[in-house]
């Protein structure tokens, strides 16, 4: 563990608010490769029509996948960003995930442990019992000794 001792219930909001951030940012992952897909699609009815139109075609090709490679690199470092984000605040929820076990896990005490601390007081409990017994029949005085008091 980290030194810190964070309680049960605040391990649960923080797993809660990362679980939450987690589907937000893979929201916006899909969001970007939808982008991604209708770029690619724009781009292809953008080269068609450029094929119909001969005249100028060197020009708009050229401008067209300029285009497409700036726009597509930006959308990709996004969705590397989006993902690396992801993979640190899953790893932000494991390690939660892990201190809430472990400080769960300390608050069991084992069937072993029990059966032998019962087992251990029975002992002494019963121990305890026959030298009291033997104590007060040592003590006592017999049936004889009380009828010449």
């Amino acid at each position: 563990m980290t030194g810190k001792s964070e309680k049960p219930i605040h391990i649960k909001q923080n797993i809660s608010s990362l679980d939450q951030q987690i589907k937000a940012k893979e929201k916006l992952v899909q969001k970007v490769i939808d982008q991604k897909q209708d770029l690619r699609q724009s781009y292809i009815e953008a080269m068609e029509g450029m094929r119909r139109n001969m005249a100028s075609k060197d020009l708009s090709i050229e401008s067209n996948q300029d285009d497409f490679t700036s726009r597509m690199e930006r959308l990709d470092k996004e969705e590397q960003a989006f993902s690396l984000e992801i993979k640190g605040l899953s790893e932000q929820r494991a390690q939660l995930n892990k201190r809430l076990i472990d400080g769960h896990a300390s608050l069991f005490v084992s069937r072993k442990t029990i059966l032998i601390t019962t087992i251990i007081s029975l002992v002494a409990l019963s121990s305890g019992l026959v030298l009291s017994q033997r104590h007060v029949l040592f003590n006592d005085l017999s049936p004889k000794q009380r009828i010449k008091n």
